[in-house]
């Protein structure tokens, strides 16, 4: 499919929003606004009951309570050109729809190994920065699942995406989803058998040793150790107060 970019025009497939379910909206707004810097405001006409997370003055995420009996998590949301159409095609290949499709439009589906995703048409997308991403916003997104070639053909059939492998050694093989010559975000097999599938967004930090020692001590655990990444760079995953996991990437 082909793929717009430019100021206002619609994209398929490009992640733009993160949004974290939380039960400690208070806890939340101090954790993430002494680990990334970020700036917490009620969002204007949501009664408070939505919070807009900032960095370097750019709304990039927000914060709620969960929905029902739903844990502690982020949720991604990733564009398509049709909502409606998107949760149907994600339907015939074994999704199951948590939140139907809404005027926003948005929808949340949950995938056959309960890995959670909300399909979004927004009305104006801002255009995408080509440099690397700035200190304390969003640089990528990954599914860890136990399912993989379940999840690659469920995903691109949803965003049409295309598919790139890459062997990352003792890691295994890593799936880039691909929407044209832009990267997407990526797919791999959770190392762990028990851990559960979900996707896993990572944040730019100045200094992952330094921020995963400093989430730590923010009472958060600590799940991947700082580690390195050949060609690449360095990582760690935590898991904030309220167990909702997020990854730092330098």
């Amino acid at each position: 499919m082909a793929d717009k970019t430019k100021a206002g025009q619609a994209t398929q497939g490009r992640f733009v929003w993160h949004e974290l379910h939380t039960h400690n909206e208070a806890g939340a707004k101090g954790f993430y606004g002494e680990l990334f810097n970020w700036k917490a405001s009620p969002m204007e006409g949501s009664g408070g009951a939505y919070t807009l997370f900032s960095a370097n003055g750019v709304p990039i995420g927000g914060f709620t309570k969960p929905q029902g009996k739903s844990p502690a998590g982020w949720l991604t949301y990733c564009t398509v050109h049709d909502v409606d159409a998107a949760v149907e095609r994600a339907r015939k290949l074994g999704a199951t729809v948590e939140l139907p499709p809404t005027d926003y439009p948005s929808a949340t589906l949950v995938d056959k190994q309960g890995a959670r995703i909300a399909p979004f048409k927004m009305e104006s997308e801002t255009p995408e920065s080509e440099g690397k991403p700035a200190l304390g916003t969003f640089c990528w997104d990954e599914l860890i699942t136990q399912d993989p070639a379940s999840a690659v053909a469920l995903y691109k059939e949803t965003f049409g995406w295309s598919e790139e492998t890459k062997d990352m050694g003792p890691m295994g093989a890593y799936s880039v989803m691909k929407r044209g010559d832009k990267q997407a975000g990526g797919i791999m097999k959770a190392m762990d058998p028990r851990a559960p599938s979900a996707w896993l967004s990572y944040v730019v930090v100045e200094d992952v040793d330094r921020s995963f020692e400093q989430a730590k001590r923010l009472k958060a655990a600590g799940l991947v150790p700082p580690t390195d990444i050949p060609g690449l760079g360095r990582f760690a995953v935590v898991a904030d107060p309220d167990g909702a996991s997020i990854g730092l990437f330098k």
